[in-house]
Parts: C-alpha cells; sequence; structure tokens
C-alpha cells in the first residue's frame, strides 16, 4: 500500500485517506477507499508515471480484477477533483501504459479542527449496513485513532436472554399479520432498552415464523433463556391479544395474560406486556421502559408497523409508499417521517438514484426534527446527507447513541457499520459484526457483514463462508455480493454458477452469456471494449426489473 497516511496536498486540495475524501475552500467530496488508495499510490510517485499493473498489484493485492476496475477509480478521481482527462490538470493518462500525478504534492500535518464533510452515499451493496455498539463505548475516543487494538469488554454478569416470536395473526383477514408482526417487533424494542437483558435480534425469532416447532428447541437454538410467543385477532378496533412467557430449561410457562383492548390502547398494551415480562423474570431495573404515544391515528400506526417489517425485511423500495401514506394522515407521526428519511438513504443507489436519496433523507430528517428535536437517529441522519456538514464524527457519534436507545432497531445499526467502514475503521466494522451475529445468529445481514468486514481486512478465504451463509438465508445483497466477490479472488465458475442460479430462478432461460461475458472480460487486450459494447446488449434483453438490477452491478 502506499505510504501516505497523514494528509496531504495535491494543488491546493486537501487529501484526507483516513476519511477517504478531498477539500478545498468549502467543497468537500467523498470517494471510495480503493480510489484513495490508487490516489495515495500516485502521490508516492512523485510525479513519475505509474503503471496499470503496479497500481493494480499495490491497490488490488492478490486479486484478480478486471482493467476496468481501475479506470473506474479514475474518473471517480477526476470527477472528484473537476479533472478532464482531455486537458488534464490533476492526473494524466499515459496511453497503454498507465498515470501519473501531475499537479503538485506535498505534505500537511492534521490541524486541530473540526472534520469537514464526506460523503456518506458510496455503494451501499459493497458494504454492509449492520454494527453493534457496546454499551458504554464512546464513539468520539473510538475515532481517535484506527484500527487500533483496545481491551476486551469484560461481562461480569451473564445477562438473562429472551426471544420474541413472531405473534401469531389469528384475525379473519391476513392483512392483519403485519400488525401482528410489527406488534411483536415493537415489545421487542421495548424489552431490548432493558439492562441486563439480551434480547435476540428481529431476523432470528422470525426466522421459525409459522413453523410448528417445540418452544423448547427454539430457545436452545437460539440459545436464549426464555421465549415469548403469543397470538393476536383483530376485528375492527377491537383486539384480542395473548401472551405467554415460556422457560426454555423445562417448558413451564412462568406468566401469561390476554389482554381484550381496542387500537386507542395499543401502545398501552406494549407497555404493560413489556412490564410484565420484566416483573415475571425478576429484574430490577431503575425505570420501566414505555413505548410513548407516536400518533393520534391508528391508521397511520398501522402503515407505521407494516413498513418497519418490510424494512427489517430488506424491502425498503415497498416501505416507502406506506410510510407516505401514513405521514398523510398524521403529518405530526416524527417516528413516521425519521423511518422514512432512513427509507430514502438505505435506497440510494438501488431504486433511488443517490444524489436524490441523500436529498430526500435529509429533507425528511430536517421534518422530523422540526416535530421532535431530540430524535437521535434523524439528528445522526441529518448531519450525514447535509451536502455542507463538517460534523461527521458527531453523526457517528449520534448513530452510536440512536443504537444504545433503541437496542431493537437495526436501522442505526446499519448505518453505523457503513460509515465506520467507508472511512477505514476496519478492525472495529469487523468485531461489531462478530457481535451482531451473536445477538442476532439467523440474520442474513449480520453474516454478510461479516463476510465484508473480512473482504476489507483483506482476507478473502474467511470472507466466503460467511457470504455463502448470507446467500443460503436469503439475503437480497448476497445474491449480487457473493458471485462478485467470486469474480475478484478468481473463482470464475462460482461466480457463473451464482448468477446462473439467480437468473434461472427469476425464470429467465438464456444464461449463456453470463460465461461469455466472464470469460471475454478476463481477455487483457480486447476485453475493455468488448464489454462497452456487449453489456448494452445484455441489459436491453432482460425484463425491467431485472435490468435495472444488472445495469447497477455492471455499473459498479
Amino acid at each position: 500500500m502506499a505510504s501516505w497516511h497523514a494528509d496531504f496536498l495535491v494543488g491546493d486540495w486537501r487529501v484526507s485517506p483516513k476519511l477517504s475524501r478531498i477539500s478545498k475552500g468549502n467543497r468537500t467530496v467523498g470517494v471510495k477507499l480503493k480510489s484513495m488508495a490508487v490516489l495515495a499510490t500516485l502521490a508516492d510517485a512523485n510525479g513519475d508515471v505509474v503503471s496499470r499493473d503496479d497500481l493494480m498489484d499495490d491497490v488490488w493485492p492478490g486479486m484478480s480484477v478486471t482493467d476496468d476496475v481501475l479506470t473506474q477509480s479514475i474518473v471517480e478521481l477526476r470527477k472528484a477533483f473537476g479533472d478532464d482527462a482531455r486537458h488534464a490538470a490533476v492526473i494524466e493518462t499515459i496511453p497503454r501504459i498507465g498515470f501519473r500525478l501531475i499537479a503538485p504534492v506535498a505534505p500537511l500535518e492534521p490541524r486541530p479542527a473540526k472534520p469537514t464533510a464526506g460523503s456518506t452515499t458510496a455503494w451501499k451493496f459493497a458494504i454492509a449496513a449492520i454494527v453493534v455498539i457496546a454499551a458504554g463505548i464512546s464513539l468520539w475516543g473510538l475515532l481517535g485513532q484506527q484500527d487500533a487494538t483496545r481491551n476486551p469488554v469484560i461481562i461480569v454478569e451473564e445477562p438473562l436472554s429472551i426471544a420474541v416470536l413472531p405473534f401469531v395473526n389469528i384475525s379473519d383477514n391476513p392483512d392483519n399479520e403485519y400488525f401482528s408482526d410489527g406488534l411483536s417487533v415493537e415489545i421487542l424494542n421495548l424489552l431490548a432498552k432493558t439492562p441486563r437483558l439480551k434480547v435476540i435480534g428481529r431476523t432470528s425469532s422470525f426466522a421459525f415464523k409459522g413453523k410448528n416447532e417445540d418452544l423448547r428447541v427454539i430457545g436452545q437454538m437460539l440459545g436464549v433463556n426464555y421465549v415469548l410467543d403469543g397470538s393476536v385477532r383483530k376485528s375492527g378496533d377491537r383486539l384480542r391479544i395473548s401472551a405467554q412467557l415460556i422457560d426454555v430449561s423445562n417448558g413451564t410457562q412462568i406468566w401469561s395474560e390476554i389482554y381484550k383492548r381496542t387500537m386507542t390502547d395499543i401502545f398501552a398494551i406494549q407497555d404493560d406486556v413489556s412490564a410484565a415480562i420484566i416483573g415475571a423474570l425478576q429484574i430490577h431495573v431503575g425505570g420501566i421502559p414505555v413505548r410513548g404515544h407516536p400518533t393520534e391515528s391508528s391508521e397511520a400506526y398501522l402503515l407505521f408497523l407494516k413498513a418497519s417489517v418490510l424494512l427489517d425485511a430488506q424491502q425498503g423500495r415497498d416501505a416507502i409508499p406506506l410510510l407516505r401514506q401514513a405521514i398523510d394522515l398524521d403529518a405530526n407521526f416524527a417516528e413516521a417521517i425519521e423511518l422514512l428519511a432512513f427509507s430514502y438513504w438505505q435506497q440510494g443507489g438501488t431504486s433511488i438514484p443517490i444524489a436524490q436519496a441523500q436529498k430526500l433523507s435529509n429533507e425528511a430528517a430536517a421534518d422530523a426534527l422540526a416535530l421532535e428535536p431530540d430524535l437521535t437517529f434523524a439528528q445522526a441522519m441529518y448531519q450525514l446527507t447535509a451536502s455542507d456538514s463538517n460534523s461527521d464524527k458527531l453523526a457517528i457519534d449520534l448513530l452510536g447513541q440512536a443504537w444504545r436507545e433503541q437496542p431493537g432497531n437495526s436501522a442505526p445499526l446499519r448505518m453505523l457499520i457503513y460509515e465506520l467502514t467507508y472511512r477505514g475503521y476496519l478492525s472495529e466494522a469487523h468485531r461489531f459484526a462478530l457481535q451482531f451475529i451473536e445477538l442476532d445468529p439467523l440474520s442474513p445481514v449480520a453474516h454478510y457483514s461479516l463476510g465484508e468486514s473480512f473482504a476489507a481486512l483483506g482476507e478473502p478465504s474467511e470472507a466466503m463462508p460467511p457470504l455463502q451463509f448470507s446467500l443460503e438465508l436469503d439475503n437480497a445483497f448476497a445474491k449480487w455480493f457473493v458471485p462478485a466477490f467470486a469474480l475478484a479472488v478468481g473463482q470464475d465458475e462460482d461466480a457463473i454458477a451464482h448468477y446462473e442460479a439467480y437468473l434461472e430462478g427469476a425464470e429467465i432461460t438464456d444464461t449463456a452469456w453470463v460465461r461469455e461475458l466472464i470469460t471475454s472480460a478476463r481477455d487483457p487486450v480486447a476485453g475493455l471494449e468488448y464489454l462497452d459494447s456487449r453489456i448494452p446488449r445484455i441489459i436491453a434483453s432482460l425484463p425491467g426489473e431485472y435490468a435495472r438490477d444488472w445495469q447497477f452491478t455492471f455499473n459498479i
């Protein structure tokens, strides 16, 4: 790797490798980690030409990647600097050889000043968005140094643990299943706020939905002491909710209750269930966590619950219109607006262009804060998506605070793991991914995060098993990243098999082009020219939804 680790100057631009961004005056631009590594390698050359092969060996050591990957990094850097390849002032192309940095380079010692803003919208499929923050860790201290060795947190007393299974919808209307699922998630989130109680993540608990498994077996599989399950019957505004708490060690029911209420009482029911469980477990806390009363509209709340379930299932595109409907019903529903801000951020680069997603997320976060200024998650999103923000460290600290306030909510975790990884805190991201799997062992996103953290640390042999397991658990991210990673490490046959299986699963019978594309792309002479001519024809032949997905894949 290049030796430029401290900030340095390229012309009148300040380059910050650790933050992966460049800045001049009031303008700050974030670049991808590998693009920053390319820039650092060129800076090391002191104005000499660096061949394409040397750049590839330095930035992608031991990895089999196409020449197009380097070209994309150069294009990104030129765009960031506002440089023109035909009239280069920063990076000059030496035809058939490589590149050289023609702008003057000078070292710059870091100054004690507020950090400048970096882009928060790189490719989100390339950096997973789940992270766990251990209680008591200060992110201000965490960001003081990169990848430093830290003493482990010692837990003196093993906490009690519980899994909240999805409540069964026994209503006549199958659409009420979203309500029963959402109610389960809300109770899980409340319990997760209880000190000395470990609550297994929603994805792992919901893995047993619809399965007639013995609760003792489920508890043992998830490694918990207790299991909460129940049922919901909803008829109009009338509710009948039953719940029971089971001791996994012997299958004993230690608490049960039936609640007959109306939708206007739904928040009180959630508080009552959580308080009863905390009491049954004889956990002594300073104050029982309560849900609060976020909206007066039961219809808006139902839409919010449905959107929350969809977001947890990685279906953010479908969650956005539901949240908009909820806000139309109650313009003061700040939590729905906050969740909409996250939904926009999550969809950046997929169903929504990145720049538009950043703008929409920022506007929604601002709207939420106008209603409730103390919404920590909204504060973090507002900081991260503001084009003129100079408080990246504050935003990351706010994400950590949002996670501590809502330990059952995975949304702040997704953003935090992305931001930490994007800024190069790789060991921290890896450590948090391991902790996340402990909390949500059947979460495909958690295993995907672990695989990517291994990949970011340069350990491809360790990365593939968790990525494969994530794919087996049906992670939408993994279906793209697993074959892409296989290509990156030279496992072409595995990549072809994955891509062909995906196409066949989508009932696309013509898959011969996958092998043709990958094989031809490996041609060092004609590969790039072939891709430029062939890819548009492939995309044009695919159905609309899949054409969009593959267009995104090819443009990475």
